[in-house]
């Protein structure tokens, strides 16, 4: 019990915002530059009003876009509001658009989606909740700062960055990673292949990209939250997100990730040597108010205010700890099924080799009719087809919608759906017999259709 009020006072000890500032202004002009480039590149004819078929997310079945003009004037509204929490301008409510703008947008279609969205919701979503416009902003009249900030504002964006590090470090805790060093040989494969850089493709550069991204991973916010380990980490932290960039910028879906993540290092920096740095408020320039909490009498309103707040911060913790790993509900390997993947940080760590023939069978009839559903669906929704096998049954659905829309009679559809699996031969995700248009997906429970990893 001393421990855990000892850890209460902590987070509602007072402290120098700069560190929280300036992560503000960092990662709202990464925001900013990302949402400026989904505007150039068309990202919501591509993604949301170009194709036929939309897989929706469990319990998110009721979102559909809105009209054409109205996406548009929201996406540019997510370019207003990056703006505006950069400069620290109506912060709570720009933070707040953004979150629910650019969910919206990603839950439109899991056919799209990826682990670093999710990490934008989450990180505009607890910004909501902090004053990050308490120093470097021009919200006020003058440039005037508030003097401190309650550390959990701090805390809790510190925790949720060690999270996604740590446990995507735990995912890479298996064989395929460690001794089979997958995918990581097919990803340096794919970039001596593309790139031409042949020296890539060599087990020695297999084994030092795998075990390096690992030991990253595992122990990088824990360099990162002590002082005497910090210069060395960010450091470390640069290289690799450098390399990342480097790595994957022309083989793989990582656009701004690594920016993003260069911009989140900033919060692990010591606030007060921010603020003498840039000396951008006038007023206290010894960081806030340190006094302990335990010392002075508190109103019973103000109590009642932080145990809500402790609660919070503490559930939100310990949801963000768990549900990656709600995988384990599940028979099988995660990456094989899919199931509890998404969510998972399990970033960059499957590799399934593909063979993927659809058919359409009438009733009555022997004679398959093979389907080529890379004519209606997008790139990236085919390339997730392979990854998770979820969206399989409302592509088989969907074509045998179409089957009875040109004529044919009560039509079934079957697949010759082969994975090779992290490199192994390939094997029968689903039995090549099975009527896909009559699965079902249920969000708690197996697809009992997936047939098992290695038969």
């Amino acid at each position: 019990m001393r421990l855990l009020k000892e850890f209460k006072l902590s987070l509602f000890k007072e402290v120098n915002p700069a560190s929280l500032g300036l992560f503000r202004i960092l990662v709202g002009t990464v925001l900013f530059v990302q949402t400026f480039w989904f505007i150039k590149t068309d990202f919501l004819s591509e993604n949301i009003y170009k194709p036929v078929l939309h897989f929706k997310f469990y319990f998110f079945h009721f979102l559909n876009p809105l009209p054409e003009s109205a996406m548009k004037l929201m996406m540019l509204g997510m370019l207003a509001s990056a703006f505006l929490i950069t400069i620290g301008k109506w912060f709570k409510y720009a933070c707040a658009f953004f979150c629910f703008s650019f969910t919206y947008f990603w839950l439109l279609d899991k056919g799209y989606f990826n682990n670093h969205y999710y990490f934008i919701s989450l990180l505009t979503f607890l910004l909501m909740f902090t004053n990050a416009d308490s120093w470097g902003a021009l919200s006020k009249k003058t440039r005037q700062i508030k003097a401190s900030i309650l550390y959990w504002q701090v805390f809790v964006l510190k925790v949720q960055i060690c999270i996604v590090f740590f446990i995507a470090g735990i995912n890479k805790l298996n064989p395929y990673w460690l001794f089979e060093f997958q995918p990581m040989k097919h990803i340096l494969e794919t970039k001596a292949e593309i790139d031409g850089y042949a020296w890539l493709n060599s087990e020695f550069y297999f084994a030092l990209f795998s075990w390096f991204g690992l030991v990253f991973d595992i122990s990088i916010c824990f360099l990162l939250w002590f002082k005497k380990t910090r210069k060395f980490a960010v450091v470390f932290y640069v290289v690799f997100n450098l390399i990342n960039f480097w790595l994957f910028h022309t083989i793989g879906e990582i656009g701004f990730f690594p920016f993003l993540l260069l911009a989140c290092v900033v919060i692990f920096f010591s606030p007060e040597k921010i603020g003498q740095k840039f000396g951008w408020y006038r007023g206290d320039k010894g960081g806030g108010d340190k006094r302990n909490l335990d010392d002075v009498s508190l109103g019973s309103e103000r109590k009642k205010k932080q145990g809500i707040v402790f609660f919070g911060v503490v559930s939100y913790i310990v949801f963000q700890l768990i549900f990656p790993f709600r995988h384990l509900l599940y028979e099988d390997h995660v990456d094989w099924t899919g199931e509890g993947q998404r969510f998972s940080w399990r970033m960059k760590i499957m590799f399934k080799d593909s063979d993927i023939h659809f058919y359409l069978i009438e009733e009555g009839s022997n004679q398959r009719r093979e389907v080529n559903i890379g004519h209606f669906l997008t790139q990236k929704q085919y390339t997730n087809i392979v990854y998770y096998p979820d969206l399989i049954p409302e592509v088989a659905k969907y074509i045998k919608e179409e089957g009875v829309r040109r004529g044919m009679h009560n039509p079934k559809v079957v697949a010759d759906f082969k994975i090779g699996f992290m490199g192994s031969e390939q094997q029968y995700l689903v039995d090549p017999e099975t009527d896909l248009s009559k699965l079902e997906i249920h969000p708690f429970e197996h697809s009992t259709w997936i047939r098992p990893l290695g038969q």
